[in-house]
């Protein structure tokens, strides 16, 4: 991105209240949306979306009926995702998010506070309650908003049942924020073979196999459905049960395999 761009960027979305800004003279990386830019050692203004500022969002689908966690559910699909899956299902999650003025790239995008959403989808409540139903948090990865979904949860309470749809690509910091306010995790863990993950994701597995284990370790691996698919081209049967065979090892075993459709 030119200087000149960059710098108008900043302007535009300072002047909306989307940032809040620090100096720094390092060699740093500045976020805006899913961007990454690399500035080298100069004075400028560090982009730091607030904690409980507003989500990028594509989609708000009410009533939604046993595949997103347990009664009536609404799916809420955040912008963003750290993965760069051959066959996502929701590749609009990478496009994008604001102009180089900082308004909005996508008209469908809803730019939406914890308030905002919770006052968005409230309208379905007597249908949560009814059912032991709620939100589910996807995406993109739905993770990479921790803070949001932390924050939602303060203003639902404890009567909406809340999942997420993840694939756990993420610091760890992010898992251990949402383990005490999510109930029901449902994990796309893609494949448990290294080689196999890195060629179909173009990302490393670390984060996946730590949070897994942190799940584990504290005992929620019964909150979690995990997904495992058969990749066409990338991986086997064999590989499947091999995959399987691992998450039970760690103790999951509300596994799912499922085919991709590509």
């Amino acid at each position: 991105m030119r200087k000149a761009a960059f710098y108008r960027t900043i302007r535009g979305l300072l002047e909306r209240k989307r940032l809040s800004f620090i100096r720094a003279h390092v060699e740093i990386k500045v976020y805006l949306g899913t961007c990454c830019f690399v500035v080298n050692n100069f004075y400028l203004c560090i982009v730091m979306f607030k904690q409980g500022d507003k989500a990028p969002i594509f989609a708000v689908c009410r009533h939604r009926i046993g595949v997103d966690g347990p009664g009536i559910t609404t799916l809420v699909t955040f912008m963003g995702c750290t993965l760069r899956c051959k066959y996502c299902p929701n590749d609009v999650c990478h496009n994008k998010v604001y102009n180089a003025d900082g308004t909005l790239a996508d008209d469908n995008i809803m730019l939406l506070s914890p308030r905002e959403l919770y006052d968005k989808v409230r309208i379905d409540n007597l249908y949560f309650r009814a059912t032991g139903g709620g939100v589910c948090f996807g995406g993109g990865e739905s993770a990479l908003r921790s803070c949001f979904i932390e924050e939602f949860r303060h203003l639902c309470g404890d009567g909406w049942k809340l999942t997420i749809e993840t694939s756990l690509n993420r610091a760890i910091e992010h898992v251990r924020r949402l383990l005490p306010v999510i109930d029901y995790w449902i994990i796309d863990v893609k494949d448990m073979n290294v080689s196999i993950y890195e060629n179909y994701t173009c990302r490393s597995q670390t984060s996946l196999l730590c949070n897994l284990e942190c799940i584990s370790s504290i005992g929620a691996a019964d909150k979690a459905k995990i997904r495992v698919p058969h990749i066409y081209g990338y991986n086997t049967d064999d590989d499947v049960r091999h995959s399987i065979m691992v998450l039970t090892e760690l103790g999951f075993h509300n596994i799912e395999e499922m085919e991709y459709v590509y």
